[in-house]
């Protein structure tokens, strides 16, 4: 696999993931979950968001390359 698609991939998954986590934020919101819970998926999320950030304009490229002769 090319180093273009191993990062698209990790990126669109990393994305899914914070789609995931503000869904679940919602959620925890409606039922009204203490916010101290709340706060740990909203950082979660942040992260997750930095992540993607970085895999797409290449800063992750030495690890994602990690294995290829």
């Amino acid at each position: 696999m090319e180093l273009e698609e191993r990062r698209e991939l990790v990126a669109e998954f990393l994305r899914r993931c914070v789609i995931y986590a503000e869904e679940s934020i919602s959620r925890k919101r409606d039922r009204g979950v203490l916010e101290e819970e709340i706060s740990k998926w909203e950082s979660y999320r942040d992260f997750t968001k930095h992540a993607v950030s970085e895999v797409e304009n290449g800063d992750l490229d030495d690890w994602l390359a990690s294995g290829e002769e």
